[in-house]
């Protein structure tokens, strides 16, 4: 579990151990009662987590986990370094995933990954390749292959480590666009060279008719004076 987990779980046992010391049991305070009032800021708490993620879902186009046990958080603060600074990595409550994705269709179909404790990084398409390769080269720097990426959802499918590979491999929509704005800066040009060829060629065959015609004029002169 990273550190600042670790400090917000023990900080909300000192707050809860607090009020309990502050406000003793009494005959007039039964002990449901006051059980009973943190309830409402533990909900609180859980659904504005839920909400943080599902706006972390919608901007992002890949989410991909891997198990948190095993990795130091100083191991895992490391990494979020090399990491653009719009990818977010979090370490979500399983039920929390759960309600966040039921949210967001994209991400629906990984329910079988939400056991154990996980990493979750969620990647914008722009940062796709280089987050899974960044990943992928300290696990095998560390040679640590518990590390691995376990899986993910992309566009409503679940991916296994491979398919996830192959998702980084697919060009982006902003590359899609440079392509096709240079195949339409080329395309007049193109269509210039082609006209111009075609243009050319007519007037050759325009002129070597118009060649043929006087040649055969001209013989028809000569026939008709040698007659």
């Amino acid at each position: 579990m990273p550190s600042r987990l670790v400090t917000a779980t023990v900080l909300g046992c000192s707050t809860l151990a607090a009020s309990f010391n502050a406000a003793p049991l009494t005959s007039t305070t039964p002990a449901r009662a006051t059980a009973c009032m943190t309830a409402p800021d533990v909900i609180a708490k859980k659904s504005a987590v839920v909400d943080e993620v599902v706006a972390t879902m919608e901007k992002s186009a890949l989410m991909f986990a891997v198990r948190s046990e095993g990795i130091k958080p100083n191991d895992m603060n490391m990494m979020r370094q090399k990491f653009p600074e719009e990818v977010t990595i979090r370490c979500v409550k399983n039920t929390l995933m759960k309600r966040a994705s039921d949210k967001v269709e994209k991400f629906q179909g990984g329910e079988d990954m939400y056991e154990y404790s996980n990493y979750w990084f969620f990647v914008p398409e722009e940062h796709l390749r280089v987050t899974v390769d960044t990943w992928n080269d300290w696990v095998k720097e560390t040679k640590v292959e518990e590390n691995e990426i376990i899986g993910g959802v992309f566009e409503g499918e679940r991916l296994d480590p491979k398919g996830i590979i192959a998702v980084t491999k697919l060009p982006t929509k902003q590359e899609l666009m440079q392509n096709t704005a240079i195949m339409l800066k080329k395309m007049p040009q193109k269509l210039a060279s082609a006209l111009n060829q075609a243009g050319a060629q007519r007037i050759a065959k325009v002129t070597k008719q118009a060649a043929g015609q006087k040649l055969v004029q001209a013989v028809k002169q000569v026939e008709g004076k040698l007659e």
